[in-house]
């Protein structure tokens, strides 16, 4: 600006000068707006995309899964079903791995579902309290659990129960912090069974939450460097005695995603509703849970996971995440 100024000192015509100036101030605008639309786009980073061509996944009990229409959820856009282990001492083995294969074959992928820290109806602390170390054999037992699963194909981990149940600061000390005993845990179950299979997927489900080492002793920065997804279960329905709003899903959820290292956040949400006064289960038709889980695209968070088969009609969710 200062250049055309000088030469219109320099003799330069006053119409001409003008004119230069005029086409100047209007480049001056154009990168202005561009700078503008810059920062905006850098402000509104859309959210990470997934790693997984389908995200969408269902909880499934183990007595449940010869009633279970995998061909319906094919066809509706379900890419993951997580099988409680349980299924195996229903059903046996050939079953089992009879309905794997058939999963996989309509492109849905079986993840096995088994408590961590949770045994023959008990909780376990990962901690042995008197000599201040994790339980390593109980740990091995459970990796064992595990890499047997993967050693037969099987191409998925759903940890559940992986946590104390509410009582990590009664385990916690110096020597052996209660939250580095669950992800001491991850990490190892990480590297045994990616040994087998490097592309197996590993998830967890998590309590709701936010900063609950406390009590769960649950770190999911830390969980997240050795756990593929997390599965956050935000249940609005009915959670500690009352319908949590939209807000606080969106809040917990996000909160995972920022909060998640290397880990991919699927959210985990309810097909019923609960009545306040008695506690009584009210499954929900596909709209609304349709609509529950629009929502859920509406934060930073890459998929859903419907808890569970058995309560509500599940909708299609095949142009869910588009």
């Amino acid at each position: 600006k200062n250049s055309i100024m000088l030469s219109a000192g320099w003799g330069v015509p006053a119409r001409l000068f003008s004119t230069l100036k005029r086409i100047f101030m209007k480049i001056l605008k154009s990168f202005a707006a561009l700078a503008v639309a810059l920062m905006l786009a850098a402000s509104c980073k859309p959210a990470e995309e997934a790693k997984y061509e389908n995200t969408n996944a269902i909880w499934l009990w183990g007595s449940h899964m010869k009633e279970a229409p995998i061909q319906e959820w094919a066809q509706k856009g379900y890419g993951h079903i997580l099988l409680n282990e349980a299924a195996f001492d229903k059903w046996g083995e050939e079953d089992v791995y009879a309905f794997i294969a058939d999963c996989d074959k309509l492109g849905m992928t079986v993840h096995i579902w088994f408590q961590a820290f949770y045994f023959d109806g008990k909780w376990v602390s990962p901690i042995d309290d008197e000599k201040r170390a994790i339980k390593q054999d109980f740990y091995d037992m459970v990796i064992d659990r595990a890499k047997g699963y993967v050693e037969k194909g099987v191409k998925g981990i759903h940890l559940d129960y992986i946590r104390y149940g509410g009582t990590a600061h009664k385990h916690d000390f110096p020597e052996c912090r209660a939250t580095d005993s669950i992800t001491e845990f991850c990490r190892q179950l990480n590297v045994a069974v990616k040994a087998i299979n490097p592309d197996v997927i590993l998830s967890a489900a998590m309590m709701p939450e936010i900063d609950s080492e406390h009590y769960y002793g649950q770190n999911p920065a830390e969980m997240g460097k050795y756990i593929d997804i997390l599965m956050p279960m935000v249940y609005r329905y009915g959670y500690a005695g009352e319908d949590k709003s939209l807000e606080w899903v969106h809040e917990v959820s996000n909160w995972f995603e920022e909060n998640s290292d290397q880990a991919d956040v699927w959210v985990g949400i309810q097909t019923y509703t609960s009545n306040l006064e008695n506690g009584d289960v009210i499954p929900m038709d596909a709209e609304g849970i349709l609509s529950d889980c629009k929502d859920i695209t509406n934060t930073n968070c890459t998929g859903v996971v419907l808890f569970r088969h058995g309560i509500g009609e599940f909708p299609d969710l095949n142009d869910l995440w588009k």
